[in-house]
């Protein structure tokens, strides 16, 4: 039986729900602004720039995005992240904009003093000024992942810092001499601020 993207990415989540849930349930109790808190709503902004790391299509891709989103902490060192981005996707025929909206899941696997680490996973859907990739279609799903440290700076705030892959295809919805895909890694920067 072949999976599909959307398939993968959804039991990408589940896992990575399980191995979050069960890392918090080991942990001591979470200071006041943890960012991992049980009910706490936080809003983040970040940076992305990600270069294609292996190449399916006729082009080779370079993505520079900004990420708004709220997180919201399910339990415990367990967050959902809903997220909107913006990616300037340089390629070699006309470049585009990639709009895209994301929802997943981010759970600690350590904390130590002002220190988180996590791991992330998202899934979504994005469209595009241009067809991104080149041959490729406007409309496309996402999936993203991420590892990387949240570190308190100030009172209610925490800095990010992570590296990002991204996915970027169609998952065939045109045939598949319309699905090439975007494959690319790069550093993710930012805040997240309590609320």
């Amino acid at each position: 039986m072949r999976h599909t993207i959307p398939q993968r990415a959804a039991a990408a989540c589940l896992l990575l729900l399980i191995a979050c849930a069960s890392a918090a349930a080991q942990e001591s109790p979470a200071p006041a602004d943890d960012p991992f808190a049980a009910r706490r709503w936080h809003f983040e902004g970040t940076l992305h720039g990600a270069l294609e790391t292996w190449n399916y299509n006729v082009s080779h891709e370079e993505l520079y995005g900004l990420t708004e989103g709220l997180t919201y902490g399910l339990k415990d060192g367990v967050v959902l992240t809903i997220d909107q981005h913006i990616y300037y996707v340089s390629q070699r025929a006309n470049d585009s904009w990639l709009l895209g909206l994301t929802c997943g899941f981010r759970g600690r696997v350590y904390r130590r003093g002002r220190s988180n680490v996590f791991i992330e996973g998202a899934v979504g859907i994005s469209d595009a000024a241009i067809a991104a990739p080149p041959r490729g279609t406007r409309f496309n799903y996402l999936a993203m992942g991420s590892g990387g440290v949240l570190v308190r700076v100030g009172p209610r705030v925490h800095a990010l810092t992570a590296i990002q892959w991204i996915h970027v295809s169609n998952n065939s919805l045109k045939g598949p001499g319309r699905n090439p895909d975007t494959e690319a890694v790069g550093p993710r920067i930012g805040l997240v601020i309590a609320f």
